[in-house]
């Protein structure tokens, strides 16, 4: 005994609606979804060439006294002016002035292939607003709005 619905349509147009029906379900609670990394930090910390650098973390979990726990986002401004409102920062593979990684898990962090950091607002000593977006070689793309809390981080680099 055949359905109601199987007899009015045929099946490719039955399967056709259903994909439509799916895709939007999932297009719908994607954009309604929470960000993955919710909480924002930042503070300066020695660079690869001992320099001063500013870390951007962004993590799933709030932070306790600078320390991050995966999974979290880190990007490094290493060269360049200091951090100013208004102010993109590209990630590019091979190069050190801004670096970016992804850590989900303890000891499995992985090196972002391109994007950047844009800081639209900036207060040294408070924190930091603006939005960043980071490539990885998966495929996969990590991006988001950040208000960014500052951490004093005392430490010597040399």
């Amino acid at each position: 005994m055949r359905s109601l619905l199987s007899k009015a349509l045929p099946i490719p147009v039955l399967t056709i609606a259903l994909l439509c029906l799916a895709v939007s379900c999932r297009h719908s609670s994607a954009a309604n979804a929470t960000p993955h990394f919710p909480f924002a930090y930042m503070q300066e910390d020695c660079g690869p060439t001992d320099g001063v650098a500013m870390e951007f973390y962004f993590t799933a979990k709030q932070g306790q006294g600078g320390k991050y726990k995966e999974p979290f986002l880190q990007i490094e401004v290493n060269k360049g002016p200091p951090i100013s409102a208004m102010q993109s920062y590209p990630v590019e593979s091979g190069k050190w002035d801004v670096l970016a990684q992804r850590c989900l898990r303890p000891g499995a962090c992985e090196p972002a292939s391109s994007g950047f950091l844009h800081v639209s607002k900036f207060s040294s000593g408070v924190g930091a607003s603006g939005d960043y977006e980071l490539r990885f070689r998966d495929g996969s793309i990590e991006k988001g709005r950040f208000e960014a809390v500052w951490y004093r981080n005392y430490f010597l680099c040399g």
